[in-house]
């Protein structure tokens, strides 16, 4: 069963540069692997709550893939002084849509599949 990670960041700001390389990094190993599907980092925008700067959005073919890919190659950004990562396997509960809804179809297709 696919398996949707969710993995929030504290990084100091003068650590951005080399956290970022760091992630890429890590992803390039993960992408060579066989159980990852597609990883998406976003940056905080200062609006709201700024504790986490960065999350990543990740589905893989099963938890058990990702446990597995991280064993056999540990992420190099925790490593790095001050940064702190939260990691953890989502499953959906609920899903809502804006009026728009034409621009959220892609998101409804992959919140299915990862059911």
């Amino acid at each position: 069963m696919e398996a949707t990670l969710l993995n929030v960041f504290v990084v100091p700001a003068d650590k951005e540069a080399e956290f970022l390389e760091n992630w890429r990094r890590t992803s390039a190993v993960f992408q060579e692997g066989d159980g990852l599907i597609e990883a998406h980092l976003h940056r905080n925008t200062g609006v709201g709550d700024e504790t986490f700067a960065f999350i990543n959005i990740a589905r893989w073919t099963s938890a058990e893939a990702w446990r597995r890919a991280h064993a056999e190659y540990p992420p190099t950004e925790y490593d790095i002084e001050g940064v702190v990562g939260h990691p953890a396997i989502f499953a959906p509960v609920a899903d809502i849509y804006g009026p728009s809804r034409v621009s959220a179809a892609p998101l409804e297709e992959w919140l299915t599949a990862a059911r």
